[in-house]
């Protein structure tokens, strides 16, 4: 009895721990989670945790039933999920009728009802081989294979099970997922640890109990559906937010100019500075060797982004150093938005980071239409300069006086507020600056049908940063120029 109470302990936390994994998704915007529920009495059997999305998502809601097993001392099969004991329905009647309640529910809505264990499927089993191993789901192989062969035997032994006809078994089966052979307890702590990490949250053992309680109460009291905001409110009042100076994070130095130290030791230095010209006191924006914009330094940075992905669970990068703007615009990109990472950078003294708040109050005015101002008016190439320190549109103008290639348009950019060296006030700034320079370009490489953009930047280090890390789906190519003092000439080419 101890053992079978034991057992029951761990199913229970390993279920808890793993529905805390998908309540934290509310916290990532990109997932459009609108909902979260624990033990949902509107979901039938796959009622252990239930995801709803928003409205307006095209993402199908899932509804999990979970099973942990303490051992592997057994298998699921195509035979064991219509088994049953005396007066109970088998666990494939279990779902079907779950996905046939959903289906009237919210008859516009897709679904996906996930079967979750740490079992495997029977290696014997010859439906194992019509698992696809793109979304777990089945394969085209389990709908088309012919009820004499061995497959379409197995498939209708279910068919019969259930009692229905052909179109209704094959919506029903489209909508199953088997995530079998899912993790231990060992990696399922991890990963939820990995997940409260770049959430920036606690995620020691302590912070992971104090989790699993949460849910659990939330089960004992009949919390249902859970949302953003409740769970904020959760967080809060357990004390599970990191201090900002606690959060995990990698340390990386960025160095083109001159040697500096700063507030934190770097845990990476990316030390360019042999590149460039000028005294070893000071250099300047051009390379020795121009060529190694791209073969040499874009490649060192990438291999550095590569490591902290790969040994790090980071998705804080806090940089520092005395770089160019080209070398913050490519920085910015390698540890881009779309890659999950956040980074904090040194602004003239003040912390600013890539995930502030927009502010609402900043907006970026164009020269024009959309259109531009047409250069050549033909070509696959498109030019644009954003001034924020001050007024870069002579020295554009006159580089492309100078041009060897069609530049079919130029569209200047600036923010509305009066330019200077305090036109960005803080981190909200620089991310409205960066987030409307982002649409703005590629509504314009969009109307050109280009394939290259020139980009000329006039302004701080964080505004070439920010506008780096949102910089990808606005063009084939980017050539960063970087304004050789005088003269502009490329620098990254970032694709």
């Amino acid at each position: 009895m101890a053992n079978q109470v034991a057992a029951r302990l761990s199913g229970d936390d390993y279920q808890h721990l793993l529905a805390w994994h998908h309540v934290l998704e509310l916290l990532m915007p990109r997932k459009q989670v609108a909902s979260v529920c624990v033990e949902d009495e509107r979901a039938g059997s796959a009622d252990d945790v239930t995801i709803q999305h928003e409205p307006s998502s095209q993402l199908p809601d899932r509804f999990y039933q979970i099973k942990y097993h303490v051992d592997h001392r057994d298998t699921y099969s195509t035979q064991v999920l219509i088994d049953n004991k005396p007066n109970e329905s088998s666990l494939l009647l279990k779902l079907f009728r779950t996905w046939q309640m959903l289906n009237t529910r919210t008859p516009a809505r897709q679904i996906e009802i996930h079967l979750l264990s740490n079992w495997t499927w029977d290696g014997e089993d010859k439906l194992r081989t019509c698992m696809s191993g793109r979304d777990n789901g089945f394969s085209e192989q389990f709908f088309k294979a012919t009820p004499r062969s061995d497959i379409g035997k197995l498939r209708d032994s279910w068919l019969q099970h259930l009692g229905i006809d052909y179109p209704e078994f094959f919506k029903f089966s489209e909508s199953l997922r088997f995530k079998l052979g899912f993790d231990c307890w060992d990696e399922m702590t991890l990963r939820v640890a990995e997940r409260m990490d770049s959430l920036r949250l606690k995620s020691d053992a302590t912070a992971l109990l104090i989790c699993v309680g949460i849910v659990r109460e939330w089960v004992k009291v009949g919390t249902q559906c859970l949302t953003k905001d409740m769970l904020e409110q959760v967080l809060q009042q357990h004390d599970l937010y990191l201090p900002p100076d606690q959060e995990p994070s990698v340390h990386v130095y960025l160095l083109t100019i001159k040697d500096q130290r700063f507030d934190i030791d770097p845990d990476f230095e990316i030390d360019w500075r042999d590149h460039f010209i000028g005294s070893p006191a000071k250099k300047g924006h051009g390379l020795k060797n121009p060529a190694d914009w791209n073969e040499v330094l874009l490649p060192h940075l990438e291999e550095v982004e590569g490591r902290i992905n790969k040994e790090t669970s980071c998705r804080l990068i806090r940089a520092r150093g005395q770089a160019r703007l080209s070398a913050w615009f490519a920085f910015g990109s390698t540890f881009s938005e779309v890659n999950r990472y956040t980074i904090e950078i040194d602004q003239q003294g003040q912390l600013w980071r890539t995930d502030a708040t927009p502010s609402p109050d900043f907006s970026v005015l164009s020269s024009g239409p959309i259109a531009g101002e047409a250069i050549d008016g033909e070509g696959f190439t498109v030019a644009v300069g954003i001034s924020v320190t001050g007024s870069l549109e002579s020295d554009v103008r006159q580089h492309l006086e100078q041009r060897k290639e069609k530049v079919a348009s130029l569209l200047l950019l600036r923010p509305s507020r009066e330019l200077g060296h305090d036109c960005l006030r803080g981190a909200g700034d620089a991310v409205a600056l960066a987030i409307a320079a982002k649409s703005l370009l590629r509504d314009f490489v969009k109307h050109w049908g280009a394939t290259r953009l020139l980009l000329y930047y006039y302004g701080p280090l964080a505004g070439a940063c920010f506008i780096g890390h949102r910089l990808n789906a606005v063009c084939r190519e980017v050539q960063i120029m970087e304004n050789q003092q005088p003269g502009y000439e490329p620098s990254f080419l970032l694709q």
